[in-house]
């Protein structure tokens, strides 16, 4: 059991004590000097953490690869979907909200995508209408129902073209 004076009012405290039984302060053994030694080793610790997480630069050929894959991928209409799934649901969600005439709500899952299916909109200029279920829309009489949308999405600049919705379910 080793002693030391508490932070606080300097009376012998048990290095371990949660508390000082003489003046009620928090960890009275831990001088802010250790508290501070903790802190700088712990950024420390964080900042070498991150160097060694994040990638370095790429070389050439790696950049040639990735343009290749690039391109192909624009030619692909898979590709493409997938790609840019994640982004339309993003960009598209607010215009078709406003689709509505009262409220919407979303009935998605937190890791469900908005957009379900995908076709091109122009192969050549590389845009993709994105189509979905998962929204309801209220009326006049305060229900709510299900409505199909699609969303005309031009990738390069996460551009929304269009927005559509009617009654239904895919």
């Amino acid at each position: 059991m080793a002693l030391k004076p508490c932070k606080s009012c300097k009376h012998q405290v048990d290095t371990s004590a949660k508390t000082c039984p003489n003046c009620g302060v928090a960890n009275p053994g831990v001088t802010t000097a250790q508290t501070l030694g903790g802190l700088v080793i712990l950024g420390i610790i964080v900042a070498v953490g991150f160097s060694m997480c994040s990638g370095g630069s790429k070389d050439k050929t790696e950049e040639k690869t990735a343009k290749v894959d690039e391109a192909a991928c624009r030619k692909d209409l898979q590709c493409m979907g997938d790609k840019y799934t994640v982004a339309a649901g993003v960009y598209c969600k607010d215009p078709i909200v406003r689709l509505g005439k009262y409220s919407a709500r979303w009935t998605d899952g937190t890791f469900e995508p908005k957009m379900s299916h995908f076709r091109w909109l122009n192969k050549e200029q590389g845009t993709l209408t994105f189509i979905g279920d998962k929204i309801e829309f209220q009326n006049g009489f305060g229900a709510y129902q299900k409505h199909i949308y699609e969303c005309d999405f031009n990738p390069t600049g996460n551009q929304v073209l269009a927005v559509r919705a009617e009654p239904g379910q895919l």
